[in-house]
């Protein structure tokens, strides 16, 4: 028992989950799966292993980023506030970013993954005991269930690292935004990661690493499926592929089939033809001057623009406007 952390978890209706799955996948112009799903517990440690592969700049460079400009947070943002992370995944960051800001008294921890959460934030009630920790099991589509457990009147800084932001559309990026700022409240704060867009080579390669671990990352999205629909996917039967698309503007991530496949999904059988790619994610990557834009016309007003010398990721200090 730790006295400074309450837990609490919101279960997705699974029906309603298991209907989705199956519906993404029976997609007639492109199979696909959400992201969402990549996180159970063994894909949140093999992205953790991600996170720290020469290849993969955009976790090493945003730590660096909080480290060495950390005289702007809190210059910028206010005192005794408290810290709601939207999908908190692992502690490095804000570790970093609460030794950098004055004094919070609270830190609200949203993740999908139940175990990889608890363990979490444990550590962070141990490592900060007069901060007052709460872990929060859900997904960034629960918000509503959220804000019920976030006190109204106090002041608030939201973060969102990771350029997880970069995974959805920008109707869908807008949408989410705009959803954060009805949780944090007028004159509040969001702290945002954002991966700016470079030579398509340095994209590619950090979805492409030598060792093949966002390779097994990307593949172990179907044996999450399996456990939650019952399906019958053999991720031998596949391979992984990442690609930047230039129209689009972002990375894209693939699993190829190998070969012709009828994969039994409850009452259906689900056929893919070799060649056939299952779309798991995107990574949109913006310019500076696009992602202001999309702040700004989501309710938000830029307030500082933080980046590494090689201009290779972005922190966006952010305001909210209006209610």
């Amino acid at each position: 028992m730790i006295d400074n952390l309450d837990i609490y978890n919101f279960k997705e209706d699974e029906q309603e989950d298991d209907r989705e799955i199956i519906s993404d996948l029976q997609n007639s112009e492109q199979k696909k799966i959400n992201s969402k799903h990549f996180y159970d517990e063994k894909g949140s440690r093999l992205f953790d292993k991600i996170s720290e592969l020469k290849e993969y700049y955009p976790t090493r460079t945003e730590l660096e980023i909080i480290e060495k400009q950390k005289y702007s947070f809190k210059n910028n943002l206010p005192s005794n506030a408290s810290i709601i992370e939207f999908g908190s995944g692992s502690n490095k960051k804000i570790k970093k970013l609460l030794n950098a800001l004055d004094k919070p008294k609270e830190y609200i921890s949203i993740d999908i993954s139940y175990d990889f959460l608890i363990v979490n934030a444990k550590e962070i009630a141990k490592k900060f005991p007069k901060l007052n920790v709460k872990a929060i099991c859900a997904d960034l589509y629960q918000l509503g269930s959220i804000s019920k457990i976030i006190n109204e009147n106090s002041q608030k800084i939201g973060f969102f690292p990771g350029s997880t932001i970069g995974n959805f559309s920008e109707n869908e990026a807008k949408n989410l935004l705009m959803g954060f700022k009805k949780i944090l409240g007028k004159n509040s704060f969001l702290i945002i990661g954002v991966d700016l867009r470079k030579d398509k080579k340095i994209m590619e390669k950090a979805y492409n690493d030598s060792k093949g671990i966002t390779a097994e990352f990307n593949k172990n999205i179907l044996n999450g499926i399996n456990k939650k629909i019952g399906s019958k996917f053999n991720i031998k039967n596949f391979e992984h592929k990442a690609y930047f698309n230039e129209k689009k503007k972002r990375i894209e991530m693939h699993l190829i089939s190998r070969q012709n496949q009828n994969i039994p999904l409850k009452d259906y059988d689900l056929k893919i033809l070799k060649g056939e790619s299952i779309h798991t994610e995107n990574s949109h990557k913006y310019s500076a001057l696009e992602f202001e834009k999309l702040a700004l016309s989501s309710g938000y007003k830029k307030i500082d623009f933080l980046t590494d010398q090689k201009k290779y990721f972005g922190i966006f200090l952010l305001k909210v406007l209006g209610n």
